[in-house]
C-alpha cells in the first residue's frame, strides 16, 4: 500500500507535470506489500511462499521514467517452507532482508507504456539479508547468517502513478550455499505494493496533469 507525502506532495506534482517541469522526482511511501519467493536449487524447484515487506519508498521522476531511489524491507522473521528436506532442513527463515541501489546505480532503459504507466529497467541492486535454516521436524538450526547479494543483471521495474501500483520482478534476495549438496539455495523474488484508496485517488489527480501535459506537448 502507498502513502505519498499527502495533498500538498501530489498537488507539487500536477503543478510540476503541467508547467512542463524537468526532473519531478516524487517520493512515494508504502506501508505495505508483498514479495512472491521461489527457492530453487539447479533445476529444482525447493520452495514457494510469499513474504509481507514494510518500510518502503519509491523515488520516481515521472517526466523522465527514472525510478532514481529506492529501499524495501521485508517484515522480520518470516520463512519459506520447502517442499523437500534440503541440506537437513525443511525451512528458510528470512529475518530480515532489505532492497536498495548499489554503487553505480541508474535507469538503463524506460518505456512509456501508457500515461504515467512505465517500465523500467534498473541495475545495480543489492540485497542485505540474514537468514537461519531450520529443521522442525529435528528441532535443529543453523543461523542466523548474514548474507548480502548484488543484483548485477538488470531487474525490469513496473511503476504506475495513476493506480499508484510498483512491481520489481525476478530480484535475487540471496544464494545461500547449503554443506551437502551439490548447487546452492537461490532466493528470488517478485515484489508488488498496491496504494490506498485514498493515495490512489491523489495519484490519479497527478496522473490526469500529467496526461494534459502530453497533449498540450
Amino acid at each position: 500500500m502507498l502513502r505519498s507525502w499527502g495533498y500538498a506532495a501530489v498537488a507539487a506534482a500536477a503543478v510540476l507535470w503541467t508547467t512542463g517541469a524537468q526532473g519531478a522526482s516524487i517520493t512515494y511511501h508504502y506501508s505495505s506489500g508483498s514479495a512472491t519467493i521461489t527457492a530453487t536449487s539447479g533445476t529444482q524447484t525447493i520452495g514457494v511462499g510469499t513474504l509481507s515487506l514494510n518500510g518502503q519508498f519509491a523515488a520516481f521522476d515521472s517526466t523522465s521514467g527514472d525510478l532514481t531511489d529506492f529501499s524495501f524491507t521485508t517484515t522480520p522473521n518470516q520463512w519459506i517452507v520447502l517442499n523437500t528436506v534440503f541440506g537437513g532442513f525443511n525451512q528458510v527463515w528470512v529475518n530480515s532482508a532489505t532492497m536498495h541501489p548499489g554503487a553505480g546505480y541508474g535507469t538503463l532503459a524506460t518505456t512509456q507504456i501508457s500515461p504515467g504507466h512505465w517500465n523500467t529497467s534498473v541495475m545495480p541492486v543489492v540485497v542485505d539479508a540474514v537468514y537461519t535454516a531450520k529443521n522442525t521436524i529435528t528441532n535443529t538450526s543453523i543461523g542466523p547468517l548474514p548474507l548480502s547479494y548484488t543484483n548485477a543483471t538488470p531487474l525490469n521495474a513496473t511503476i504506475d502513478v495513476i493506480d499508484g501500483t510498483f512491481t520489481l520482478q525476478g530480484i535475487t534476495l540471496g544464494i545461500i550455499s547449503v554443506p551437502g549438496e551439490a548447487n546452492p539455495l537461490i532466493v528470488k523474488a517478485d515484489v508488488t505494493f498496491v496504494p490506498e484508496p485514498a493515495a490512489a485517488g491523489l495519484l490519479a489527480l497527478a496522473g490526469l496533469a500529467l496526461g494534459l501535459l502530453r497533449k498540450r506537448g
